[in-house]
């Protein structure tokens, strides 16, 4: 089959969403699909991806992979980028079916790090980069809210809003799930002092509480 090459009048506007697993990266790729003249990319992929796409659409969006913090800090500077957070202690208490049977929760702590840390490298080395952080707990509670934010940084223009979307997998139930369950307080509470540096110092940078259970440490 012969490939079909389109003709621009404009380059693509090319957008990535990136961001720790469990913290709405898919949630976020979901609902890009209710804004018009848009393609996203229905597989996980590195931002590479975005200039293989050969689609008619003006608006290109692709979902980083399980490596993507790898790459992170390369990002292109003309690629738009959407980062997803989620409290720290919902990412690090949630399954998912890919790793039920090998681990109790998805993300590690060595994983959760291994983001933040990919996070600061691309920080530092684009310091003038403009970043697009979507707080998975401001999607649940205000999706629209959030959509509008995403339309006007990328120049979109919705087709249905996010609440309205029949396919929303928007559930308030998914939200602090470790204040309700005893199992993760522990979990979460015997975490190592040091790694909890590191959590308290990404709650500050993003607006979120450190539980009164929580120990005490140094954040020095």
């Amino acid at each position: 089959m012969q490939r079909r090459t389109y003709a621009r009048a404009a380059p693509a506007n090319r957008i990535f969403i990136s961001g720790c697993a469990r913290s709405g990266t898919t949630l976020t790729q979901r609902l890009m699909r209710c804004f018009e003249d848009i393609f996203v990319h229905p597989p996980e992929a590195r931002y590479t991806m975005l200039d293989m796409l050969d689609r008619p659409e003006s608006n290109l969006v692709v979902k980083r992979d399980a490596r993507g913090f790898a790459h992170l800090a390369k990002l292109p500077p003309s690629i738009g980028l959407i980062y997803c957070v989620r409290h720290p202690f919902d990412t690090l208490t949630s399954s998912h079916p890919q790793t039920r049977n090998e681990r109790r929760f998805h993300v590690t702590p060595q994983r959760w790090l291994a983001e933040y840390d990919a996070l600061i490298r691309l920080k530092k080395a684009q310091p003038h980069r403009q970043i697009l952080f979507v707080r998975y707990e401001d999607m649940i509670g205000a999706p629209d809210a959030q959509q509008d934010r995403i339309a006007q940084s990328f120049g979109l223009t919705p087709r249905i809003r996010f609440s309205e979307d029949p396919d929303n997998p928007i559930r308030v139930a998914s939200l602090r799930k470790w204040e309700r369950n005893e199992e993760f307080r522990t979990y979460l509470g015997g975490l190592p002092p040091a790694f909890l540096v590191r959590v308290q110092r990404f709650c500050a940078e993003f607006g979120y509480d450190m539980p009164i259970s929580t120990p005490t440490v140094d954040a020095r």
